[in-house]
C-alpha cells in the first residue's frame, strides 16, 4: 500500500469511487483476473491538458514478475491513444523497482526525472518500433513456452479411446503406443468397466480418475460432451487440450457459441487449445515420439515444422512428406484455430532448435497484420513456406475507386507475403519441393545457376526453365572452362549449360560438378541426368548425394523420367539427401523462389519513417465534421479530400473551388493560364469517362465555355468545379489506399492517368510501411524505368514519390475512417511529385485493438 499510495493509510474509499464511476473519455480502468480472482489493475485519469493522463497500477504480490503489469500497460496505452491521450505520466517511488521495470521493459521512450525519492515518468501512448518489438519478443517467448508444453507433454490422456478400430480415439491411442511416446498414456472412456485394458494400458472412466499428472488431453468424444471433458481437464490442471471432435464453428447453428464456451473455459483455466475439428499434434523428436493424431505413421524425424489448418489436407501432407523423404520436427493440425494458430507456431519454431524450416497450409488469417509482423521477424532467420488456399474467392467490397477495385484478397495476400519474406507455394507438392531444398541445402548467394547434364536437349530445357524462373545462366570463368575441357571429350560442351555427354562415367560427373562448384560466379547447380547407360543411375545418384553433402552451394538433382528418387539419394531414415525432381521445370521454379527469398534476407530491415510535420488533429477534425453531416459515410468533395491529404503533407496541385462560371474564370485568372477544369463531386470517381475533365484551357472564354458545357451535361452530378493550374510534363503515377476488413489498410502504387486500369501496373503494401518498403514499392513496377530516365527522358524525383507513399501510409494509420483513397494521377517530375486529383471515401469506424497481445492466463 505504501508503494502504491506513498502512504500506509490511503483513502481507499475515495480511490475506489474514482475507479468505479461510469466510463467516459477522461478515464479508463482495466482489471486482470485469473480463476475468477482479481490479480491486477491499471487505470489512467486525464489531466487538465486532456492529451496527458496519469496512470497507476496494482498487481497482486503473488503475481509479480509474470508480465501482468506490462500486458495491462500495452492495452491501456492503446485505449488511451484511441481516446486522444498522447502521453502517459506516472509517479513512483525509487524503491518500487518492479514498477520501474514495467515501464523500462515495455520499450517505450521514457522521459524521467527525480525529486525527493519520487521518479516522474512520461512516455507516448503510441508504441514506436522499439516498444512494438519489445512486445513482440514478450509474446514470442510466452508462445514458445506454451507450445513447447503442448508438443513435449509430461503425459497424454486420450478421452474417447475405445475398442472400435474405426474410432478416432482408438486410432490416436494406437499411434501413441505404436510410435513409442516416451511418457505415460492414459486412455479414458466412461463406457468401459473399471479395470478395463486398452492396447495394454489401464483405462479410466473419467479424467478425474487418472492417477498421474494430467498434462495433454486429447478429446475425441461427441461435441455435446466436450465441455464436460474440458471442465474435468481444467480441474486436473491440464496444460493443453487437443479437440479432435467436429461440430463447432465450422457447422454454424449453435456451433460457434459452443466453440466460444470451450475457448473461454480453456482461457480461464490456462489451457492452450488446439482445434476443435482437427487431426491432432505430433513431435518426432527421439526423446518425445509424440504421435497424438489419427493419421498414418509419421515421417522420420527432421527439421521441418508443419501446420495444416485442414485435417484432411494434414493427413495428405504428412503422408506426402513421408513418401517424399521430408523429415518433420513437429506437426500441428490447427482445425478451427480457436486458440493455437500459425502465429503461435511461428513463434515456437523461431526458438525451436530442432526446426530449420516452417511450413504452413492456411485457409484463412485470423489476424493478417500480426502474421505479417511475426513472419517478417521469423523469416530473417528461418524460411517460411505457405500454401494459402482460396485464390478464386472474389472480393465483395463493391469498391468504386481504382485502388479499391484492384485490391482483391489475393493481392492483399501477395503483398503480405512479399513484405514478410514468406515463400508462397501453389500446391502441397510445391511446398515440399521448397522445404526440401531449404532443409537440405544452403541458401544460394545469388541467382546465378549452372546447368550440368549428360544430354544437350534436357540441358537446354533446364536453361529455359531457369530464365523463366528469374534465374541467370552466367558464363563460366576461363579457369572453369579450361578444367572442364581438360577432363571431357572434345565434343562435350563446356559452356553453360554444360553437356558432359551420355557415356560419361559417374566419377567424371563428380569431377565436373566439383569444378563448376568452385566457380565464384556460380551460386547453385542444376544437375540434369538422363538415364542412358544401364546400371549407371544408382552410381550417379550416389555421386549427386555425396557432392551435395559436401557442398556450400545448393545442388538440385533432376533425373529425367524417374518418378521416385533412387535409394542412393536417401539416408538410412528415408530422408532425401539432395533435392530431387523428375523434370527441370519444377526444379528451376523451386530454385528461383528460394533465390528470391535469399535476396530478401540480405535487404536491410526497414527503418520507420519519422514524419513530424503531420497535422493529425486537424485531419481528424475534418473527418469528424464530415461524418457528423453524413453519419453513414460517403465520398468527400474534391476540395475537402485535397485539404485532408494536405494535412499529411501530400503535395496537391494548387486548386480553387468554383460554384459558377464567373467564379471559375476568377480562379483561373488568379492561378494563371493554362488551367484544368474538373467536376467537383467526390462521388464522380471516373471523371474523364463522364466528361468531367477539361484540360489546357488557355483563357477566360475557354474556362467559361468549359464550365457551361460541363454544367449542362452533368447537371447536379457536377458538384461545382475545381480549377487547377496545369502541371508540366512528367510521369503519371497513382497512389491509393483501401482499408480491407481483414488486412487493414493496403497502400497502392502504380502507373496512373486514364490508362491506370488498362495497364494494371501496380503493387500493394500492407502497414506498417518502412522507408525500405516505399523504396521497393516504387521500383517494383514493370514501368519503373520510366521514372529513371527512359530513352533519354529526364529522371523524376523518386524520393518525392516515396515520400507520398509514406505520408499516405501515415494517413491510413491515423484515420481508420478512410476506407478508400485515390491520388490519380500523381505527376512525378524532376522537381517533385504532385497529386492532381484526390478522391476519399469515409466510413464511421472504430479502431480495433487487434495488434495487441491477448490477455490469457498462465
Amino acid at each position: 500500500m505504501y508503494l502504491r499510495y506513498f502512504s500506509v493509510s490511503p483513502s481507499i474509499d475515495t480511490y475506489l469511487t474514482q475507479l468505479l464511476r461510469p466510463p467516459d473519455d477522461l478515464h479508463a480502468v482495466l482489471v486482470a483476473c485469473q480463476h475468477g480472482e482479481l490479480v491486477g489493475l491499471a487505470a489512467y485519469e486525464c489531466l487538465a491538458n486532456r492529451s496527458f493522463a496519469e496512470i497507476a497500477f496494482l498487481v497482486d504480490d503473488a503475481h509479480h514478475g509474470l508480465g501482468i503489469g506490462t500486458l495491462l500497460l500495452e492495452h491501456l496505452a492503446a485505449i488511451g491513444q484511441d481516446a486522444g491521450v498522447e502521453r502517459f505520466v506516472a509517479q513512483t517511488l525509487t524503491e518500487n523497482v518492479p514498477m520501474l521495470a514495467v515501464f523500462r521493459d515495455a520499450g517505450y521512450k521514457l522521459t524521467t526525472s527525480y525529486d525527493h525519492g519520487v521518479v516522474d515518468v512520461t512516455f507516448p501512448t503510441l508504441a514506436d518500433p522499439g516498444a512494438q518489438a519489445a512486445a513482440d519478443l514478450r509474446e514470442g517467448s510466452a508462445d514458445f513456452t506454451s507450445v513447447q508444453r503442448l508438443l513435449s507433454p509430461r503425459s497424454v490422456t486420450v478421452v474417447g479411446a475405445g475398442r472400435n478400430p474405426a474410432g478416432l480415439g482408438h486410432q490416436v491411442l494406437l499411434n501413441l503406443v505404436r510410435d513409442g511416446y516416451a511418457g505415460p498414456i492414459y486412455p479414458v472412456n466412461h463406457a468401459l468397466p473399471p479395470g478395463e485394458m486398452l492396447n495394454g494400458l489401464h483405462a479410466y472412466q473419467s479424467v478425474i480418475d487418472v492417477p498421474g499428472p494430467v498434462d495433454l488431453v486429447v478429446v475425441a468424444v461427441p461435441a455435446k460432451s466436450v465441455l464436460e471433458v474440458a471442465e474435468a481437464a481444467a480441474h486436473r490442471h491440464a496444460r493443453s487440450l487437443v479437440v479432435i471432435t467436429a461440430g463447432f464453428a465450422e457447422v454454424g447453428g449453435d456451433g460457434p457459441d459452443l466453440q466460444q464456451q470451450l475457448l473461454d473455459l480453456c482461457r480461464a483455466a490456462g489451457m492452450r487449445l488446439v482445434g476443435p475439428n482437427c487431426m491432432g499434434v505430433a513431435n518426432a523428436a527421439d526423446d518425445v515420439r509424440l504421435n497424438a493424431t489419427f493419421g498414418p505413421a509419421l515421417p522420420p524425424p527432421g527439421a521441418v515444422g508443419l501446420m495444416s489448418q485442414s485435417g484432411a489436407v494434414g493427413i495428405a501432407a504428412v503422408e506426402y512428406a513421408r513418401a517424399a523423404g521430408v523429415g518433420l520436427s513437429s506437426f500441428v493440425s490447427a482445425g478451427n484455430k480457436a486458440d493455437i494458430s500459425g502465429n503461435d507456431l511461428l513463434c515456437f519454431w523461431e526458438r525451436d532448435a530442432a526446426t530449420r524450416v516452417c511450413a504452413l497450409y492456411l485457409e484463412s488469417f485470423g489476424n493478417p497484420r500480426k502474421f505479417a509482423r511475426i513472419a517478417g521477424r521469423v523469416a530473417r532467420t528461418k524460411p517460411i513456406v505457405v500454401v494459402k488456399s482460396g485464390r478464386s474467392v472474389e472480393g465483395a467490397r463493391g469498391a468504386r475507386s481504382h485502388t479499391g477495385a484492384a485490391a482483391t484478397p489475393e493481392v492483399a495476400v501477395d503483398a503480405l507475403f512479399a513484405q514478410a519474406g514468406v515463400i508462397r507455394a501453389d500446391s502441397l507438392s510445391d511446398l515440399f519441393d521448397l522445404v526440401t531444398l531449404l532443409d537440405r541445402s544452403p541458401l544460394p548467394a545469388g541467382a546465378n545457376v549452372a546447368v550440368v547434364g549428360n544430354s544437350g536437349g534436357p540441358g537446354v530445357l533446364a536453361a529455359d526453365a531457369c530464365v523463366s524462373a528469374g534465374l541467370r545462366l552466367p558464363e563460366l570463368s576461363e579457369g572453369t572452362r579450361a578444367a572442364l575441357e581438360a577432363l571431357l571429350p572434345s565434343d562435350a560442351s563446356t559452356v553453360n549449360p554444360v553437356d558432359v555427354l551420355a557415356d560419361t562415367s559417374a566419377e567424371t560427373v563428380r569431377s565436373c560438378l566439383e569444378i563448376v562448384m568452385a566457380d565464384p560466379g556460380v551460386d547453385s547447380i542444376l544437375a540434369v541426368y538422363t538415364p542412358v547407360r544401364p546400371g549407371e543411375t544408382d552410381a550417379v545418384a550416389r555421386v549427386l548425394a555425396e557432392v551435395s553433402d559436401a557442398a556450400t552451394k545448393p545442388v538440385i538433382a533432376v533425373m529425367l523420367g524417374l518418378v521416385d528418387a533412387p535409394a542412393a539419394l536417401r539416408d538410412a531414415a528415408g530422408r532425401l539427401r539432395v533435392p530431387f525432381h523428375s523434370f527441370p521445370e519444377t526444379a528451376a521454379s523451386t530454385l528461383g523462389a528460394v533465390a528470391r527469398y535469399s535476396a530478401w534476407r540480405t535487404l536491410p530491415v526497414g527503418t520507420p519513417a519519422e514524419l513530424d510535420d503531420l497535422d493529425i488533429a486537424g485531419a481528424k477534425q475534418l473527418v469528424d465534421r464530415f461524418l457528423a453531416k453524413q453519419p453513414n459515410g460517403g465520398w468527400m468533395s474534391s476540395s475537402a479530400a485535397a485539404e485532408l491529404v494536405s494535412r499529411f503533407g501530400v503535395p496537391v496541385v494548387e486548386t480553387a473551388r468554383a460554384e459558377t462560371a464567373d467564379e471559375a474564370v476568377e480562379a483561373a485568372d488568379r492561378l494563371g493560364y493554362p488551367v484544368a477544369l474538373k467536376a467537383g463531386a467526390g462521388e464522380l470517381v471516373h471523371k474523364t469517362e463522364a466528361g468531367g475533365v477539361r484540360l489546357h484551357l488557355q483563357d477566360a472564354p475557354a474556362v467559361r465555355a468549359a464550365f457551361d458545357d460541363m454544367d449542362r451535361r452533368l447537371g447536379a452530378d457536377m458538384g461545382g468545379a475545381m480549377v487547377q493550374r496545369m502541371v508540366g510534363d512528367g510521369v503519371e503515377t497513382a497512389v491509393g489506399l483501401v482499408n480491407d476488413s481483414a488486412f487493414g489498410p493496403l497502400v497502392m502504387f502504380g502507373l496512373g492517368g486514364v490508362a491506370s486500369d488498362l495497364l494494371a501496373d501496380r503493387s500493394f503494401r500492407i502497414l506498417p510501411m518502412s522507408r525500405q518498403d516505399a523504396a521497393n514499392q516504387v521500383r517494383s513496377l514493370r514501368g519503373t524505368p520510366l521514372l529513371f530516365g527512359y530513352r533519354g527522358s529526364e529522371s523524376v524525383d523518386v524520393a518525392a514519390l516515396e515520400d507520398v507513399l509514406l505520408r499516405t501510409a501515415a494517413l491510413a494509420e491515423a484515420l481508420p475512417e478512410v476506407t478508400e483513397l485515390d491520388l490519380n494521377p500523381v505527376v512525378a517530375r524532376p522537381d517533385g511529385a504532385f497529386a492532381v486529383d484526390v478522391k476519399i471515401r469515409l466510413e464511421p469506424r472504430t479502431h480495433a485493438l487487434n495488434l495487441l497481445r491477448r490477455m490469457s492466463p498462465r
